[in-house]
């Protein structure tokens, strides 16, 4: 790893020797000062300091690290480099936050040595400082992979707005590292998929989990900008575990009680088939989120039935769009469901979940055709931002107009339907897929036939 040249690289331009001694004396004039006032008010300013170069710092030199490259025309040379897509992946994740972890570093050096003023015993510090750095590997990892999915937009606007990636990545970073140290002092269990495992290893765990995904993301990633072809099996091996993963929180049974339940069959077959809709739900997110990261064009979509028309299937999966991944998984997921799942009585007799499932695909492939209208153009502007536009009108401007006006039994002409005026749901989701079908027709037909 030391020989791979981005780190050399990042190395010689962050590491002066003015920087190397300056840094430590501040953090140390700093914490000696805390330290004056109480020993516990140097503990929580090295553990700050901390924080600060590993979530905000950290977190915003690895959001801008490629994207300033682009800016400076200084990326397409190393795209026709002969580095590795690991060296690039190692060398701008690691590299690009090289100082910043020099000075968690010291910082954490420092809040140990306040921790054991306090607790000699020290109980608990390992866990939470490997918490912790584990944490600001995946908020950086993640604000990396968040830049990277714009490049084609960035490239185009010559944007150099980095602000959006740092933030998402250091906040998700920060959230989920806070649940996970908070764990750690909370010796509680938690139940998933119907298995009762402590928070704290759980929680862990589950960051490095994510972690590694967002590892293989990035090498993807750059494997895609040194113009290495794949097929997007990693993609549909994350939707996979991402179903499996958050369907296991709806994992729950309905305790066994003498006292006498209405409808408590219903209840108890809602309660089986929760982790199904639930897994429903997050491919349908999945989707969505491929829809805002992968590239989308026409040229993209030219390719693919070339090679389609060719018989020439690894070409074809190479080209294939991760939202055709999402999109297929999750009407098989909703065909499951609505499968095992049985029909309510009583109370909720007039509750349809397959008509739920049914509305909630249509609504889905309404939106998939919407996104594409704004980027099927050979110099699509603004289409990510316009498409976003548009499916917050429809998902919640219209919605929110129809309840203000007292016509909430129009709701199911706009949003997924439990059975309630079934037929205008349906009349209205497939006359939307169809007018907004017949203007993607349009424009396909529009951009091609001057070729």
């Amino acid at each position: 790893m030391i020989h791979n040249p981005e780190l050399r690289r990042n190395i010689w331009l962050d590491f002066s020797m003015h920087r190397l001694l300056l840094t430590p004396i501040i953090l140390a004039l700093i914490t000696y000062l805390a330290y004056l006032t109480s020993s516990k008010t140097s503990e929580s300013f090295a553990f700050y300091f901390a924080c600060f170069f590993i979530f905000l710092w950290g977190t915003k030199a690895a959001s801008e690290t490629v994207i300033e490259e682009v800016n400076n025309n200084t990326w397409d040379f190393q795209r026709q480099s002969a580095i590795s897509p690991f060296s690039m992946t190692i060398g701008k994740w690691l590299g690009s936050t090289l100082y910043t972890w020099y000075g968690a570093s010291i910082s954490i050096l420092f809040y140990v040595m306040a921790y054991h003023h306090i607790t000699p015993a020290g109980q608990g510090l390992i866990p939470e400082i490997f918490t912790l750095i584990l944490g600001g590997l995946f908020a950086q990892a993640l604000a990396l992979l968040f830049s990277l999915q714009i490049l084609p937009q960035i490239r185009h606007e010559h944007s150099n707005k980095t602000f959006r990636y740092f933030f998402a990545g250091s906040f998700i970073g920060i959230i989920t590292t806070s649940v996970c140290l908070h764990a750690l002092k909370e010796p509680l269990s938690i139940t998933w998929h119907h298995l009762e495992i402590p928070e704290a290893r759980f929680y862990i765990l589950s960051l490095a989990a994510f972690l590694i995904w967002t590892v293989i993301g990035l090498y993807r990633s750059f494997s895609k900008e040194l113009q290495y072809q794949h097929i997007p099996w990693i993609w549909l091996l994350f939707n996979i575990f991402c179903m499996g993963y958050f369907s296991g929180f709806a994992s729950f049974d309905l305790p066994e009680t003498s006292i006498q339940i209405e409808n408590i069959n219903d209840l108890k077959n809602l309660f089986q088939t929760t982790p199904y809709y639930l897994a429903f739900s997050v491919i349908s997110f999945l989707t969505y989120i491929a829809l805002f990261t992968d590239t989308l064009n026409s040229i993209r979509y030219r390719k693919l039935l070339a090679r389609l028309n060719e018989n020439n299937i690894i070409e074809t999966l190479q080209q294939l769009p991760w939202w055709v991944i999402s999109f297929g998984l999750t009407i098989l997921m909703g065909i499951y469901t609505s499968l095992v799942q049985v029909n309510f009585t009583g109370t909720f007799e007039n509750v349809s979940p397959r008509i739920f499932i049914l509305t909630s695909l249509c609504f889905l492939l309404r939106d998939i055709l919407l996104v594409h209208y704004f980027f099927l153009s050979k110099t699509p502007k603004r289409a990510q931002s316009t498409a976003l536009l548009y499916l917050g009108i429809l998902w919640i401007a219209l919605p929110l107009l129809l309840n203000a006006s007292h016509l909430e039994h129009l709701l199911p002409a706009l949003l997924p339907s439990w059975g309630q005026n079934t037929g205008l749901a349906l009349v209205s989701t497939l006359t939307q897929i169809a007018i907004i079908g017949f203007l993607c027709w349009n424009k396909w037909q529009n951009i091609w036939s001057k070729i």
